[in-house]
């Protein structure tokens, strides 16, 4: 049971309500409310205190966690590792030593420096191709690598605003960095450090300056006497450093003329100077003067730069590919060589014969350079033939360590005193080596010594010589135009056996000189020495793909189309594209590279008239220039893309609605490709909604 309260209890409780009822009453009264006042204003300042204190206490509290406050769990950055594998030839500063790479850097003739980020796609893909190049260079170029994203390192310490990963920049000893702006494969690299450990080409005589113009698109000629100062031919030395930056497959060729009376014979009134030959003008660049230029690379750089025209123009897509073709898409049709271009050969048949095509197509009867167009087509189209002939990899395979030289013949004693130069800095011991073994190598490999032995008379050899100084580009003046007898420097250059020869001029010769053997800088040593770099070069191009060589044709029966370009109201803008690393560029465009002979096809783009026009049959001389006219006269039927392939190796765009490629499935969202196959078939489905994207000018830029 709950327990209750008795009776007692609960009277006294009552008893008590009753005596504290009166109580009321008095606190009711005036009197009582006066004394409450005090009471209440004593209860607010209580209350003030109360919250002062207890905002003191929260105050203290706060400090103290603040002071005493654990510093935040941050995870560390992960430490760096070596980025280019143990057995690389790169030097990898990969804790980002920037200073100790400088000393490397400075001690070395040409370095090639990477600044990578380790966590960098792009860094990752280049790791290779560079690592590619040092295998093939290591031994004249020091590459080293630099981890520039490294927390805390010295090279992330200053320079902590690098856009974009990786940079390449190339450092000689006498000159500042120059950034490397090129594809970034091996093969190219490889061509871009060739070009500036050999900045400049030394010319000599008027045939030097003759033989550069038949191999480049564009020669730069600086004339710096070298008789008071060489600050001028410094100057020059680096324009032709720097412009690599814009230049990095070396289209323009940078040549220096030393001699006064060389620069006199060529026309050159003050000095210094400059001259940029084209292929239908000639610039020239006057210090002084009324223009007030001055010799300098901010001026010469941008002089070159603009002034620089050529009639076939390389283009390499590399990040924003829309806007390498955006200069060539003004409204004119615009014809498109897809061939392997080999940054590592000398010449590439296949694209010179596209440029001769197109001086020819360009050069009006009534310009005032017209003969010198011509003479240079000509002369182009000889050095084009020679090279098509050569045969690198047999030369190289059966390439031999000659001995020095022993005796000396009476013909190498002639030859050192006919070819004895009047101008200066003349090595004639050099220019006759050149004739035998390196001019083979390098310029053209006619050979003379067979005729010379089997000739008695100096008047019969001379005589037996006049065909052969035509034929070769070294002896031959450039006023000249003998440019027509290709067929018989063919015939006279198979008849020459080049084994014969060099052994003949290597065992029949002697020298005063001590044995230089074990002299790593004699003249002797130092041309097996760019021989065997020449070979390496050459076995390393193999790798890019076979070369295209143009059929040979009748030359007698050619469609003319000399100044087609003046003849009508539209002109053709020539581009070339590699082939090897922009096939996609063929394949948005219906034709399949890969099955292509030499991997090189012809296609003309003509975006007024929304048509599109392949060339069929083999790529020669007379299939072009046939091509070429018959779209002129609006003869040729464009080219219907009913037939076309899917692009397999890139992107997707599926003609025939097909979902098993590529992962394709049937929850994907698809973007057909509409063409003459699929387009009725597309567009006309009853009770659908088809949404089309037209596309013009750099639709396959953009797209690709």
């Amino acid at each position: 049971m709950f327990p209750t309260a008795d009776a007692e209890e609960i009277s006294q409780v009552t008893s008590l309500n009753r005596n504290l009822s009166p109580s009321r009453d008095v606190c009711d009264s005036p009197g009582h409310s006066q004394t409450a006042k005090p009471n209440n204003n004593r209860e607010l300042t209580l209350n003030m205190l109360i919250k002062e204190v207890v905002f003191c206490i929260a105050l203290a509290l706060t400090t103290y966690g603040a002071l005493h406050n654990t510093p935040t769990k941050i995870s560390k950055h992960p430490q760096a590792v070596k980025f280019f594998g143990p057995h690389s030839l790169v030097t990898d500063w990969y804790r980002g030593q920037l200073s100790s790479a400088l000393v490397f850097v400075n001690n070395a003739d040409v370095s090639f420096v990477m600044y990578y980020a380790p966590w960098d796609a792009e860094s990752q893909y280049v790791r290779d191709e560079f690592d590619k190049a040092a295998t093939v260079l290591s031994h004249r170029v020091h590459f080293s690598a630099i981890n520039c994203w490294n927390p805390g390192s010295e090279c992330r310490l200053q320079h902590n605003k690098i856009p974009s990963w990786p940079i390449l920049m190339v450092y000689t000893i006498n000159s500042r960095g120059v950034l490397y702006k090129g594809p970034r494969d091996a093969h190219s690299m490889v061509k871009f450090l060739e070009l500036i450990t050999r900045p400049l080409e030394r010319v000599s005589s008027t045939e030097d300056l003759v033989n550069l113009l038949s191999i480049c698109d564009a020669v730069a000629v600086g004339y710096t006497p070298l008789s008071d100062t060489s600050k001028y031919y410094s100057v020059w030395y680096q324009v032709a450093l720097k412009s690599r930056e814009f230049d990095v497959m070396g289209e323009i060729c940078f040549a220096v003329v030393t001699s006064e009376d060389l620069a006199a014979d060529l026309g050159v009134e003050t000095v210094p100077s400059a001259r940029l030959m084209l292929w239908n003008d000639t610039k020239e660049y006057k210090v002084g003067g009324e223009s007030q230029q001055g010799w300098n690379e901010s001026s010469l750089i941008p002089w070159i730069l603009d002034n620089f025209t050529q009639p076939v123009s390389r283009i390499m897509p590399m990040w924003r590919k829309a806007f390498s073709f955006e200069r060539f898409i003004d409204g004119n049709p615009m014809l498109m060589l897809f061939t392997p271009l080999n940054p590592l050969h000398q010449q590439i048949p296949s694209y010179d014969l596209l440029r001769e095509i197109a001086m020819e197509y360009n050069n009006c009867k009534n310009n005032e350079t017209s003969q010198w167009t011509m003479e240079l087509m000509k002369l182009q189209q000889v050095q084009r033939l020679l090279y098509e002939q050569k045969d690198f990899d047999k030369f190289c395979q059966d390439y031999k360590f000659k001995p020095p030289l022993r005796k000396r013949s009476k013909y190498y004693k002639r030859a050192v005193v006919s070819q004895n130069n009047k101008y200066p800095w003349s090595n004639t011991t050099h220019k006759n080596q050149k004739s035998g073994l390196f001019n083979f190598l390098v310029k053209r490999g006619l050979i003379i010594s067979k005729l010379m032995e089997n000739s008695e008379d100096n008047s019969e050899l001379l005589a037996s010589l006049g065909l052969l100084q035509e034929c070769s580009t070294r002896e031959l003046p450039a006023e000249k135009s003998f440019y027509e007898n290709q067929e018989q420097c063919q015939s006279y250059e198979e008849s020459f056996d080049f084994e014969q020869d060099v052994k003949r001029y290597w065992g029949d010769s002697e020298t005063s000189m001590l044995p230089f053997e074990d002299d790593p800088l004699g003249s002797e040593n130092l041309i097996q020495d760019s021989v065997k770099h020449f070979c390496k070069l050459m076995m390393f191009a193999k790798e890019w793909g076979p070369t295209a060589i143009p059929e040979k044709v009748d030359s007698n029966n050619l469609t003319k189309i000399h100044g087609l370009a003046c003849a009508s109201n539209f002109s053709l803008n020539m581009i070339a594209v590699d082939s090897v690393q922009n096939y996609h560029f063929a394949e948005s465009l219906g034709i399949d590279i890969s099955n292509r002979k030499d991997r090189t096809a012809v296609v003309i783009l003509d975006p007024k008239h929304e048509s599109q026009y392949v060339l069929s049959g083999p790529y020669s001389a007379k299939t072009l220039r046939q091509f070429i006219a018959n779209f002129t006269n609006k003869s040729l039927k464009r080219s219907l893309r009913t037939h076309v392939e899917d692009a397999a190796h890139t992107h997707y765009f599926g003609s025939e609605g097909k979902t098993e490629q590529m992962g394709i499935n049937e929850s994907s969202i698809q973007i057909l490709e509409l063409t003459t196959r699929t387009f009725k078939r597309v567009v006309r489905t009853p009770g659908k909604v088809t949404i089309v994207a037209v596309c013009g000018g750099a639709c396959d830029a953009h797209t690709s």
